[in-house]
């Protein structure tokens, strides 16, 4: 009986630290509702067009400028950055860079928010191609954003 009892427990605390390593909280890049920065939450592309097969997910920079970087393929890219891109400044993103044109087969565009941490920002860099799209989001120190600005 004990042996029994002694293998329920160690299956619970596996599927414990299972849960907790991201199985049970985490939602798969292909369907999330937003990208998570802490207090800031960004809304996802797949909120907005629905599941998208993940190609690349990369995170950098855990501390002093986190970003992550998510690449999607998609046989509707126009169509899906066209609906994300209306979203976004319904959210509070400005578009920054000069804007962009998605008549063109290939381009990025940036937008860029105040985070809800006091003299940060978020950004958001979308390049994308005939096939594919990346979504790379940072926060940055406002101060640093800033360099140049006045020049």
């Amino acid at each position: 009986m004990k042996r029994h009892a002694y293998h329920l427990a160690f299956f619970l605390a596996a599927a414990l630290v299972f849960c907790l390593l991201g199985a049970c909280a985490g939602g798969s890049p292909s369907t999330l509702k937003t990208y998570d920065f802490g207090r800031d939450k960004v809304p996802s592309i797949t909120s907005v067009v629905g599941e998208r097969t993940v190609t690349g997910v990369a995170t950098e920079g855990k501390n002093e400028f986190p970003s992550k970087q998510y690449t999607y393929q998609s046989s509707s890219v126009i169509d899906d950055l066209g609906q994300y891109f209306q979203l976004l400044p319904e959210q509070g993103w400005i578009t920054a860079g000069g804007g962009y044109n998605l008549e063109e087969s290939a381009g990025s565009a940036q937008f860029v928010k105040e985070s809800a941490d006091s003299g940060q920002i978020l950004t958001i860099l979308v390049t994308y191609e005939e096939n594919s799209y990346t979504i790379g989001i940072t926060k940055l120190v406002a101060e640093i954003a800033n360099l140049g600005a006045d020049s």
